[in-house]
């Protein structure tokens, strides 16, 4: 698995969130900083969108987030149609209170904001091996809500002594004790840090592992269960396959399908006009070189309906055109073999060639005679 830790820290500093261990301790200054916030409506209850920013030892920082109305104390929903109030609302979080002050106007507000950490927060962290936690770091906590009980909570699953970026990457994506409780049981392995992230990030979730594990018959690992995420093997895809291919494919065969585009309406054409069920490989090769049913139908009704799978490839590979093939009828042969037209192909043999070769004065040159002929050139014609 490909690790996060560079990946983590682009991400943390995006959310204005810079974690500068020893700049600051935890007794100096409040933070400060300024808010904007805006009502909205897509959400099943009252919420709004909060954005907070501030300058620190020379970078301007901003984070934003959706919250319920819940989340705060002192702010309810007539502020969204207030004309103009004046606001003072808090954000309670265990390291410690966010106070807004400012004004509403139209469901729209901005003022500036306040941190004040937590002194008991402080020791009980110092307990659990984060000692020495500044004022920066103690304001990111706040924001991403890494609480005492969240540590203890996965302490006990096994994961101790994360760093300050770990924990905040798993309450920035979502890596809550109950998914990491979930994931340890589905998987065939205990998943680190970097694995419970990159498989929130990829919307690998429990539903979808243990619906997967079920659908296939074994436990995946991260890297296979983010594969499937990443090139959408799905459980509906996976039961189409089982249905139009085989029972018996692998994750390779699955994500080969899905990253070629061997959907199943195209399985399902393609097993139609072959007259049997195709192997994944040949599935991923007809799409690699676009063997497409409508190339496959017309090649059926000009060279043979018993076509093989090979010789569509082939024909895709060396150029074997219907156009190609309908000219070569045009000028008289009738019946030529999947070999000789590409043998024909490779070598140059087309209907301007045989007009030519039929103005020399060979009237009846057979498809083997015009192979020959191209390969081995004028020398050859008297031999005709």
């Amino acid at each position: 698995m490909r690790k996060f830790t560079m990946w983590l820290a682009a991400a943390i500093l995006m959310t204005g969130i810079l974690t500068t261990r020893g700049a600051r301790s935890a007794a100096d200054d409040t933070v400060h900083g300024d808010w904007s916030a805006k009502f909205i409506s897509h959400c099943d209850t009252a919420c709004i969108d909060l954005e907070v920013e501030r300058s620190s030892w020379g970078h301007h920082n901003t984070w934003g987030n959706t919250h319920k109305l819940s989340d705060f104390v002192g702010l309810d929903a007539s502020l969204a149609t207030a004309k103009d109030s004046p606001v003072h609302f808090e954000l309670r979080r265990d390291a410690g209170i966010m106070n807004f002050d400012g004004r509403f106007r139209n469901g729209e507000g901005s003022g500036k904001f306040s941190f004040a950490s937590s002194a008991d927060y402080v020791q009980g962290m110092k307990a659990l091996g984060y000692s020495g936690l500044d004022q920066e770091q103690l304001f990111a906590f706040a924001i991403h809500d890494v609480s005492r009980q969240f540590v203890k909570d996965m302490n006990d699953l096994g994961y101790r002594n994360l760093s300050t970026d770990e924990l905040m990457a798993f309450r920035i994506h979502g890596v809550t004790p109950e998914f990491a409780r979930a994931m340890i049981d589905l998987l065939p392995e205990k998943p680190s840090p970097d694995n419970l992230v990159a498989m929130r990030i990829h919307g690998v979730s429990p539903e979808f592992t243990e619906e997967i594990n079920a659908l296939l018959g074994k436990r995946f690992s991260v890297d296979e269960l983010v594969a499937f995420r990443i090139h959408g093997v799905s459980p509906d895809f996976v039961r189409a396959v089982h249905e139009s291919v085989s029972k018996d494919v692998s994750a390779d065969d699955l994500v080969a399908m899905r990253i070629h585009g061997a959907d199943p309406e195209f399985v399902k054409s393609m097993t139609t006009l072959m007259g049997r069920n195709l192997p994944v490989d040949q599935l991923v090769a007809f799409r690699i070189h676009g063997v497409s049913p409508e190339f496959t139908r017309e090649i059926q009704n000009l060279v043979e309906k018993n076509i093989s799978s090979d010789d569509l490839v082939a024909f895709r590979i060396h150029g074997v055109s219907p156009d190609f093939v309908r000219s070569m009828k045009e000028a008289g042969y009738a019946k030529i073999s999947p070999d000789q037209l590409v043998a024909m192909r490779i070598h140059g043999v087309d209907a301007s060639f045989v007009k030519e070769v039929r103005e020399h004065g060979y009237k009846d040159p057979s498809i083997d005679d015009l192979i020959e002929l191209r390969i081995h050139g004028q020398r050859n014609r008297e031999s005709l």
